[in-house]
């Protein structure tokens, strides 16, 4: 960590002198995570992607309001984790880096993949809870979707294959899938639009640490934003079920029961389209991966992005595959 960096963090947020020098915690799939130790106490410092241009005011905006609503849902019960903050102001920047500042706690996160039924069960209930408190924030913008036309994403799947990247063949193998996915997610999205709630955004394992007692602290809420709820709690259902390596039907099924059974609402009209939404959630994020393998900032990034498209790729198909079957069990519960 950039020691000049640091030592104006510190002060900014009066966070005493340093005891000795940054640890890095390493997990992330974005930005670097360090464990700052001060006179003052152990902290979490989120340094953002260098891929983040902080010099976009409505980048910033995002981050300073992702923390507040994170603050909100705090207050209201919900075991949400956010940035310490100066005069409302959560994200600290210098010389075009920024930092996010959390206090440290004795908790862990699971394995990305793990599956845990307890711990499933216990986010499927947290996301009834979060929907149902229905969070008005009024600075809030209308849903944004990432939309990837179909000729961009046959150039970019043509651009891996001139560049020979590992996974090309599976891409231009797979394309027609691919497409399809597409078409139908941008054909899902005014659908979507119809039921909106604020909440996480991003509720998967990576994003939620446990105490020794089993009791959940959900983190990294950048992703917070108006979203439809049916989406969210079949996007987290899936995700906690296994569907990137072992998929547990029966978890899944279990997850959507409980969401009910807390008060969540599946919305019969929009489970189609959360299917869509999922998958084409997925198709963004693998075009982010390809490009950070084809247009690589570091040889790290180029490493993250193949590991990415190599876990990503498999999982859409899935998801793909068993979509109709999971809709007819969903719509039997």
């Amino acid at each position: 960590m950039n020691q000049a960096h640091l030592l104006k963090l510190l002060e900014h947020f009066n966070l005493g002198q340093l005891v000795h020098e940054p640890l890095r915690v390493h997990g992330g799939l974005l930005h670097i995570m360090w464990r700052i130790d001060t006179s003052n106490g152990s902290y979490a410092v989120k340094q953002l992607s260098k891929n983040i241009n902080l010099k976009d005011e409505k980048i910033i905006r995002n981050y300073e309001l992702t923390e507040r609503i994170a603050n909100q849902f705090a207050n209201k019960g919900i075991p949400a984790i956010y940035a310490i903050s100066k005069n409302e102001k959560y994200l600290f920047i210098v010389d075009n880096t920024g930092y996010l500042t959390y206090s440290w706690g004795n908790a862990k996160v699971l394995d990305k993949d793990a599956i845990n039924q307890k711990r499933a069960l216990e986010i499927a209930r947290i996301l009834a809870m979060i929907h149902h408190i229905n969070l008005n924030l009024a600075e809030l913008e209308e849903p944004e979707f990432d939309i990837h036309s179909k000729q961009s994403l046959i150039e970019l799947v043509d651009e891996a294959k001139r560049n020979d990247v590992v996974f090309s063949t599976e891409l231009l193998k797979n394309i027609d899938i691919l497409l399809d996915i597409n078409e139908n997610y941008i054909n899902a999205i005014d659908i979507l639009r119809g039921n909106i709630v604020i909440s996480h955004g991003d509720l998967d394992q990576k994003n939620v640490m446990w105490t020794d007692e089993n009791q959940p602290l959900l983190i990294d809420w950048e992703s917070a934003r108006k979203l439809n709820p049916t989406y969210e709690i079949i996007n987290a259902a899936l995700d906690w079920s296994g569907i990137t390596t072992g998929f547990n039907k029966e978890l899944f099924c279990s997850m959507i029961y409980a969401y009910k059974e807390a008060g969540g609402i599946i919305d019969m009209r929009y489970i189609d389209a959360a299917f869509w939404g999922v998958l084409g959630n997925w198709i963004n994020w693998m075009v982010y991966n390809i490009k950070r393998v084809i247009e690589p900032q570091n040889f790290e990034e180029k490493k993250l992005g193949e590991a990415q498209v190599h876990q990503v790729l498999p999982t859409i198909l899935n998801i793909y595959k068993v979509k109709h079957e999971l809709i007819n069990v969903i719509n039997g519960l």
